[in-house]
């Protein structure tokens, strides 16, 4: 691991490594220098930067691509990363599908995004997980031919509730450790990881349709209800890291027990899962619906049944968007911001559930902090998590100065 490595360096080979270390950071960051721009981002001579931009070069890190754009004078050697010297790996443990994906340094997939269905919720072994999720990246690095020692770092979504620390409080909680040190313990790599909602806010503000935001709310709809905020242009998650529950506001005054152990919770009304059960309850009294033929029912029978014009299904995804509205409202009025993002399942009937939002929206706030608030669709549908893990990695190597993670 690259703390192992720095820490074993003595004296001027260390303080080169650090200076190397810098370089390959602002390269990522930036994608493309110039020398003059290094010496200004690093504050080191030209000098130092040429020796050890030629060292990089020699070592397979650094590519030269030849003069820029002149600025006056004689034109500048532009540099960037060699994409292949390492890549990133993201995962996104969703309830439903596990998603793997490999990145290179130019922040591109390399091959496809590689799909498994997910024991989350089929199993509380936390052995029988980690076992799995580790045979499927094994063989997602085979399918894609990928050298194990070329994956520097990992970024991982899950979904419910995380804390800054690695501790996982709904899946894969354990008793004398955290998820955090157990995947680390096993790909022997740093790790970073997030809530799949925080995740979505983060992909969003980094290749989607809030990344000119300064203030965006990101509301991902799928079986569960969750927030990712994007806070003056950064990524907003509380004291420990747990902000954006969106799905537990109370919104009711109907005493129906979520599974948090709470009543009245946004997630009891308006979720996915909320959703199916409305749905099977009415069909058992009879409700005709395209839906009573479905043995099984799920969030995207309802979804498709009202987008082929199902009157009771409509009914269903607009009563969820009114409640969604009502409690994006409050939102609004806590935060002000320029935007929500609307993700997740339900946007595969966004002509339904927008409309029913917004209503709710303009019955319930206050006009001047409404009229500077737009409501969009996600762009990134079913890959903003996989997306955002990159975002995750990106947020690290940008902000945290303290960290000893690097990408060298």
């Amino acid at each position: 691991m690259p703390t192992e490595k720095n820490t074993s360096l003595p004296g001027l080979k260390e303080k080169r490594y650090q200076q190397k270390k810098n370089i390959i950071g602002d390269l990522y960051r930036a994608g493309e220098l110039s020398k003059p721009e290094i010496c200004r981002l690093t504050n080191m001579t030209t000098p130092t930067i040429s020796k050890i931009i030629e060292e990089l070069i020699k070592e397979g890190w650094v590519i030269d691509k030849g003069p820029g754009l002149s600025i006056g004078g004689k034109r500048p050697h532009i540099f960037s990363l060699n994409p292949d010297s390492a890549y990133i790996m993201g995962v996104d443990m969703g309830r439903e599908l596990l998603k793997i994906a490999i990145f290179n340094l130019h922040r591109r997939i390399i091959g496809e995004i590689q799909i498994f269905p997910s024991l989350l919720e089929k199993t509380k072994d936390n052995n029988v997980l980690i076992n799995d999720l580790k045979l499927k990246i094994e063989k997602s690095l085979i399918d894609l031919k990928i050298p194990r020692a070329k994956i520097k770092v990992a970024g991982f979504s899950f979904p419910g509730l995380l804390d800054n620390d690695g501790n996982s409080f709904t899946y894969l909680n354990f008793k004398d450790t955290n998820i955090r040190a157990v995947l680390e313990n096993m790909l022997n790599i740093p790790i970073f990881l997030d809530n799949d909602s925080s995740i979505m806010a983060m992909a969003e503000h980094s290749f989607g349709i809030a990344k000119d935001a300064q203030h965006a709310l990101c509301v991902n709809v799928n079986e569960c209800i969750g927030l990712g905020m994007i806070l003056n242009s950064r990524p907003y998650n509380g004291y420990k890291g747990m902000a954006g529950e969106f799905g537990h506001i109370r919104i009711t005054d109907q005493e129906q027990l979520c599974y948090c152990g709470k009543t009245g919770c946004l997630e009891t009304i308006a979720s996915g899962r909320a959703i199916i059960k409305a749905a099977q309850t009415a069909i058992e009294k009879g409700k005709i619906t395209a839906l009573s033929s479905k043995e099984l029912l799920t969030f995207t029978d309802i979804i498709k049944a009202a987008n082929k014009d199902d009157i009771f299904a409509i009914e269903l995804l607009q009563k969820a968007g009114s409640k969604i509205g009502e409690a994006l409202a409050s939102l609004i009025h806590l935060f002000n911001p320029e935007l929500i993002v609307i993700g997740g399942e339900i946007t595969a009937a966004h002509n339904i559930i927008i409309p029913a939002i917004q209503q709710a929206i303009d019955k319930y706030t206050i006009t001047r902090l409404k009229n500077h608030c737009v409501i969009k669709i996600s762009p990134l549908s079913d890959h903003a998590c996989i997306l955002g893990t990159l975002s995750l990695v990106m947020e690290h190597l940008h902000y945290d100065s303290n960290s000893s993670f690097s990408l060298y």
